[in-house]
């Protein structure tokens, strides 16, 4: 299976799990985890199709987006320091509809 998808194992700063876990005392985990999960499998199988921060060469962005206007949407921010894992670096939540596209 040459087109099998190759996923790269995510690391969390202690920035990020320091976020992530203020987000988790705001929303449920059934919230959290449907915010998040297609942003975070993108992001293990194909982080450097995300943009880059410009002021930073070496930090990508992704937006994880909702279909709810209701649930969350974030802003994760990541490093690639090799072939097999992601570092995130920290997550941020998005409130403004403009802030999305």
């Amino acid at each position: 299976m040459a087109d099998a998808a190759e996923y790269r194992e995510l690391l969390e700063t202690a920035e990020y799990s320091a976020q992530l876990e203020s987000f988790a005392q705001a929303y449920s985990d059934e919230v959290l985890e449907a915010a998040l999960q297609g942003v975070l499998w993108g992001i293990a199988t194909n982080p450097d199709r995300y943009e880059r921060v410009t002021a930073n060469p070496d930090i990508w962005m992704a937006r994880a987006r909702s279909f709810n206007d209701d649930d969350p949407c974030f802003k994760i921010f990541f490093g690639i320091p090799n072939s097999h894992q992601v570092l995130l670096l920290w997550i941020e939540e998005i409130r403004s509809i403009d802030e999305i596209g």
